[in-house]
């Protein structure tokens, strides 16, 4: 009897080590922090999308703004517009209203997403939903370990990222209950970064495996910082390069805006004088109505997008901007608990975290220039957030030059002569960055864009699942710069040292389209000849 005892002990036993075993190789749970506007805000009374706003809701808002427009611009006198226009403009942004604690005025809110991603099919395994951004990276995650380890996290942007963050940790929970797992990790897109940070700062790192912040306003925005602070510049130049940088894979197209451009730098010095002054006027002339009768009860009483702001803008943007909008004392003592304690301390958070063994990763893009409302037009973006801010403060050229690595400071940069963090065309180094071994940078990549069969999503899924600590030496597939053909979802290497094995590509017919761009390119090769002489 003894004997069958000490055998069934034996058995249980083995059994236990083997079902451990067995449960230790189950991949981490991830859970996808979305960025603002993946899914709708909706009002829950009458069923209508709050954000973003209905095609019907757009069009009648504009229309009703038309004639003040076209008034104002031709008479040149942009107070008609400021006075009839900016009505519509704040009716379309009604639903979002909030009051002076940020409380929304509507019953809005998020459309939820509980459980795991397999429960979602309609928005996680359609072919169109997910050629990008956060439903993409959502699927090819959940390809890899599994939908029952996936999960999509969203939430009402307008709301502070900490009080975001309580919902967070009850996602967290959540699923380390469904799952049996110990640890998550969080890919962190966009605005996700900012709510991250805060999970960091309120509930510490102990549920953490890893954190990749891609793409994610970390460090916050040089734009809504300067929005903020009430520093508004258009000028004609920084449209131009904008929208240049958004043709870039489209050919002759291209070719036609930089045309245009050559063209205005050789005759057109009066031309770009008179339509600046004319921008400078507009700006200042809708300045106060737009902030008065756009902003005051809307984007200024978000919380969420005060977190967004960059630290060295937020004291002047709080100076400027609680007047507009009347803010409560706990509406500010709340956005400078986030601001003060998160924002401005994300490099402790950080270390922090990495000490208590997490992961921390981050990636980000360049290539764009930035959007032409500010000063901070001259930053590289990657069309929304700058490049500098989202990568942990590695220093980044000014859009269209390159780094003079004697001109600042290398201090704390890292020193190993082996490792190359500076990127080939000269545009960025890593090595003054938050984490330069850590930080991937993937040219001419769109806000967010991580396909899913793009080589910038499989990098993404691969740093997001790995179990062990990886870095930008680790694999000779994912080089800390890359530069992404947005034609065929390609990278091809900007690093020192790495080459990128091409694969070869299937021969295609070419298009009718294809050819036209060939003759319109050798049409704009001709005027190009006719500008140099």
């Amino acid at each position: 009897m003894k004997k069958i005892i000490s055998v069934l002990l034996a058995f249980a036993f083995v059994f236990s080590c083997t079902a451990i075993a067995f449960a230790a190789q189950e991949p981490t749970p991830v859970v996808v922090v979305s960025g603002m506007g993946t899914a709708p805000l909706i009002d829950a009374d009458s069923g209508e999308n709050v954000f973003p706003p209905s095609a019907e809701t757009i069009v009648t808002n504009i229309l009703k703004a038309v004639p003040s427009l076209t008034a104002a611009a031709l008479l040149n006198d942009w107070k008609i517009f400021g006075q009839y226009g900016a009505e519509p403009l704040h009716d379309l942004f009604e639903k979002m209203k909030c009051d002076e604690n940020g409380d929304s005025v509507y019953n809005v809110q998020p459309v939820s997403f509980a459980g795991n991603a397999g429960n979602y099919p309609e928005e996680f395994m359609d072919d169109e939903k997910t050629k990008s951004s956060e439903r993409s990276v959502v699927r090819a995650v959940a390809e890899k370990i599994g939908w029952d380890r996936t999960y999509f996290f969203y939430y009402d942007f307008r709301r502070s990222a900490l009080d975001i963050a309580d919902d967070l940790k009850a996602t967290v929970d959540a699923v380390l209950e469904e799952t049996g797992s110990k640890k998550v990790t969080f890919v962190a897109m966009s605005f996700g970064g900012t709510v991250a940070s805060a999970f960091l700062y309120k509930y510490g790192s102990d549920m953490l495996k890893n954190i990749v912040y891609a793409s994610t306003a970390v460090c916050g925005t040089d734009l809504v910082g300067k929005l903020f602070s009430g520093n508004i510049e258009i000028e004609i130049d920084a449209i131009v390069d904008y929208i240049e940088e958004y043709l870039i894979q489209s050919g002759a197209a291209y070719e036609l805006i930089g045309l245009g451009s050559d063209s205005l730098n050789k005759y057109g010095a009066a031309a770009r004088t008179a339509i600046n002054a004319y921008l400078k006027a507009m700006v200042e002339a809708l300045r106060e109505p737009v902030y008065a009768k756009v902003f005051a009860d809307t984007f200024l009483r978000f919380p969420g997008i005060w977190g967004l702001m960059n630290a060295d803008n937020y004291d002047n943007a709080k100076e400027q901007m609680i007047p507009y909008a009347n803010l409560s004392d706990s509406f500010i003592a709340k956005i400078d608990e986030y601001a003060y304690n998160v924002e401005m301390k994300v490099d402790e958070l950080i270390a922090g975290a990495e000490a208590n063994g997490v992961n921390v990763y981050m990636m980000g893009s360049y290539g764009y220039a930035g959007i032409p409302l500010t000063d901070g037009s001259c930053n590289h973006t990657d069309t929304l957030i700058d490049t500098y801010l989202m990568t942990g403060r590695a220093k980044v050229a000014d859009y269209g030059k390159t780094l003079d690595v004697s001109s600042y400071s290398h201090e704390n940069a890292c020193t190993d002569e082996s490792h190359k963090h500076l990127s080939t065309d000269g545009v960025i180094d890593a090595s003054v960055g938050l984490l330069p071994e850590r930080t991937w940078f993937i040219k001419n990549m769109g806000h967010i864009e991580y396909g899913r069969l793009q080589d910038s999503g499989k990098l993404l899924v691969w740093v997001a699942t790995s179990e062990e600590g990886v870095d930008v030496h680790t694999d000779s597939r994912y080089p800390q710069f890359v530069s992404l053909n947005r034609n065929s979802g390609k990278c091809s290497s900007l690093t020192e040292g790495v080459t990128i094995p091409v694969e070869e590509e299937e021969k295609q017919n070419v298009s009718f389209l294809q050819k036209l761009d060939e003759l319109l390119s050798i049409i704009i090769a001709f005027f190009r000849a006719v500008l140099a002489r």
